[in-house]
């Protein structure tokens, strides 16, 4: 919670203030003619002149009530009102802080502290008190509405759609409601829910741009779900008008979508008719057997290389904003634990060159490898990067004469299945105590599974194996990786040391203890 500080002035301060306004407001003289509460007369004058839009003398006359009297928790919730309503959001929330000091089961003034945090983008301290007002009292639609949209905001939306109804129960029947919660469907994959609140939405105020491609969207995937794909797609333009999207883009948004949310039988359908007008295209034959459950080895270079020129520029947004991505930072932060210092550090797979702030801090040279030249454009304008090579990774590990202190591959396991190959190389360019940086996406079964999604999942188990002979385990920690489909993609990251010399322990990878 913040700890913004809130000075009260003095007594002395408080009674010139009184003095003052007794001269000069023949409403206030009246008023404290009538009472001998002068606190009262304080919060009934501040009323007053914020029904005025008198913002700042709604606050000096609070602060001096304050001031004869600290306890005044009313007082406090009026001050963090006027606060809120002029804009210092921040004294507002100290002023709510210091109501809820003196009557900490207040649920109206938790739910006024929730919205300021979630304003000043503190999410955990607004859940916290959104949740804390529901507790106190479970009709305030408002709270249920704050908390929707912050699930919302946060790709929790199965957790947004519940309070989402919860608030319409309540009495919050308005578009901005059943706009969140058609949004909200549409994330957790009920696409006729969503289409239905995006109808009631649009009796409130006429869908357009975003909502509009939204709804049309989710009413098409809707009937693609139900059968009817060649209708879906003959209907679509009416749905869209204006907002129209080009067909194979809603296509491909759709085979995205129903892979992602394990709508296999429907994927498929929607991937062959991609397939009739782009036979050649390597996306979508590989994302064809994923989906069809064929084996692999590792993704083709082919499809690699083109899904990642094509998502190139918008990747970083995805990722990072979207779907909440951390892991370069999160290897970083466990391969500075073990190693604070190093001189050459091998960016496998490296993009658009999302690992290269956190790697920066060792300050050693730099070079990034990966397949795609558009995502390698992006990387280069970093200027992070001593060398930038368009290169399979196997082939350049297997050809390459230099070593580095560390290897790090943030999220490109995922790309290989078997990986056997790919250690042993990634150790032949390591010396002894070199270290490797690894994530791998957790497999519920076997070595590894190709996911619908394209990418490879791998046991802990499998993975440990096929490093055992060259490297101990200097650090390990379970990680949700990114949001896929609105749900936690669930890993394991690594930080492996080079064995002196190739060993064993019963087969097993061990793990180093006080070994820099």
């Amino acid at each position: 919670m913040d700890s913004t500080t809130l000075a009260l002035p003095d007594a002395q301060h408080a009674a010139d203030q009184i003095d003052r306004w007794m001269k000069e407001h023949a409403v206030f003289a009246l008023l404290m003619e009538q009472s001998d509460n002068a606190c009262s007369v304080l919060r009934q004058f501040a009323t007053i002149n914020r029904n005025h839009g008198q913002h700042d003398v709604a606050i000096d006359a609070l602060l001096a009530a304050l001031a004869l009297m600290p306890t005044d928790v009313t007082a406090w919730r009026e001050l963090a009102t006027d606060y809120q309503l002029s804009g210092r959001d921040e004294l507002a929330e100290a002023s709510a802080l210091r109501a809820l000091a003196i009557d900490p089961d207040h649920a109206t003034t938790w739910l006024q502290y929730a919205s300021l945090a979630y304003r000043l983008q503190r999410i955990n301290d607004a859940e916290a008190a959104y949740l804390r007002a529901l507790s106190g009292d479970a009709s305030l639609g408002d709270a249920h509405l704050g908390l929707g949209v912050l699930y919302l905001g946060s790709h929790r939306p199965e957790q947004a759609i519940v309070h989402l109804q919860r608030a319409l129960s309540w009495g919050g029947i308005d578009a901005v409601t059943h706009l969140c919660l058609g949004q909200a469907f549409y994330m957790a994959g009920r696409f006729g829910e969503s289409a239905d609140a995006l109808t009631i939405a649009n009796g409130f105020v006429p869908l357009e741009g975003v909502t509009l491609r939204l709804y049309a969207r989710a009413r098409t995937f809707a009937s693609m779900l139900d059968g009817d794909i060649q209708g879906a797609i003959t209907r679509y333009p009416a749905l869209a008008g204006q907002e129209t999207e080009p067909l194979d883009e809603v296509l491909r948004t759709a085979f995205a979508l129903f892979s992602a949310y394990g709508m296999h039988e429907a994927a498929a359908t929607v991937g062959r008719l991609r397939l009739e007008g782009q036979p050649d295209d390597p996306v979508q034959r590989y994302l064809m057997d994923a989906v069809g459950g064929q084996t692999h080895d590792r993704a083709p270079a082919a499809y690699v290389e083109a899904h990642f020129d094509e998502f190139a520029e918008g990747f970083d947004n995805k990722l990072v904003d979207i779907l909440g991505y951390k892991v370069p930072q999160q290897l970083a932060d466990m391969v500075a634990s073990c190693r604070p210092t190093l001189a050459t550090i091998l960016d496998l797979g490296c993009g658009t060159g999302l690992a290269a702030e956190p790697l920066g801090r060792f300050g050693a040279r730099l070079t990034g490898i990966d397949l795609s030249e558009k995502m390698l454009a992006i990387a280069t304008r970093r200027n992070a990067y001593h060398d930038l090579i368009k290169a399979d990774v196997v082939s350049y590990l297997a050809d390459s004469p230099r070593s580095f202190d560390l290897v790090f591959a943030a999220d490109l396991l995922i790309y290989l299945g078997r990986l056997e190959e790919l250690i042993g190389l990634i150790a032949r360019v390591l010396p002894a105590g070199g270290l490797f940086a690894a994530s791998i996406e957790g497999a519920g079964h076997g070595d590894f599974t190709l996911l619908s999604s394209g990418r490879f999942a791998h046991s802990e188990t499998y993975f440990e194996t096929c490093a055992a002979k060259d490297f101990e385990i200097a650090c390990k920690e379970n990680s949700e990786l990114r949001l896929e489909a609105g749900r936690p993609a669930l890993g394991t990251l690594y930080v492996l040391r080079r064995r002196a010399r190739p060993s064993t322990e019963n087969g097993q990878l061990t793990t180093a203890t006080n070994h820099q």
